[in-house]
């Protein structure tokens, strides 16, 4: 290790503690953890998103403030009856291999803890690296914007609009699972400017959703006299 950099870095402290070999020891320790980090840090290679794995994945998260293990986000399976979701019903005698679903209790809660794994670590960081650098303006040519942002998280499957009221609309794309949609929620991988909220969560089909002739993409009601054409449906909206 450089002599030097220690002599300049014990002369930054009190002069008591010049001659002092605790002193000098614990900047050694500090100098040591420090080259670790920048040996890190001068390999470009260690912040490749499309090599890296594991443990130098965390530490491009912490970096960008994107986490892997995501809380309450997943749908717990209780007691039910066949055709509900995230039911099970009792355990089985006769097939060991099926295990039933315990009953819900106003206490427990309703959803559990979720660790991303690498792959899907590695589509959200881009997401996460993207909102960080974006506007605050649903279109530009001159930077990263919120719907540039949107189309990255639901990999085109999704679109934004303004409200006109503080608020935005989130449209969604029936592909896009109720459970995806809920983890990029949680992840805050949405993004807006400040003071403005979602407000409103809707499942559209581009081209199938009941709107207005100025809106292409959508349709008016069916036809009376031309039974081939079929109206648009209504979009609903998603509780998260």
């Amino acid at each position: 290790m450089n002599d030097d950099i220690i002599n300049r870095y014990t002369l930054m402290l009190i002069k008591q503690y010049w001659e002092k070999k605790k002193a000098r020891s614990e900047i050694q320790a500090m100098l040591r953890h420090w080259q670790i980090i920048a040996d890190f840090i001068r390999n470009p290679d260690n912040f490749d998103l499309d090599r890296v794995t594991g443990y130098r994945l965390d530490v491009i998260g912490r970096i960008v403030g994107l986490h892997r293990s995501v809380p309450a986000v997943i749908a717990r399976v209780f007691f039910g009856f066949d055709g509900h979701l995230n039911t099970a019903g009792f355990d089985s005698k006769s097939y060991a291999a099926y295990v039933g679903a315990p009953f819900y209790s106003k206490f427990s809660p309703a959803y559990g803890d979720y660790q991303l794994a690498d792959n899907e670590y590695r589509r959200f960081l881009r997401v996460k690296i993207a909102r960080n650098a974006a506007g605050a303006t649903i279109a530009s040519d001159d930077r990263v914007s919120l719907q540039d942002v949107i189309q990255t998280a639901f990999n085109g499957e999704a679109y934004v609009t303004d409200r006109k009221d503080m608020t935005l609309a989130l449209n969604v794309s029936p592909l896009v699972s109720v459970e995806e949609l809920r983890l990029i929620v949680k992840l805050g991988l949405l993004p807006k400017p400040a003071g403005v909220r979602y407000d409103y969560f809707y499942r559209v089909t581009p081209g199938l959703t009941f709107g207005f002739s100025r809106n292409p993409s959508a349709r008016g009601f069916a036809s009376k006299f031309n039974t081939a054409y079929q109206g648009g449906f209504f979009s609903r909206k998603i509780h998260v």
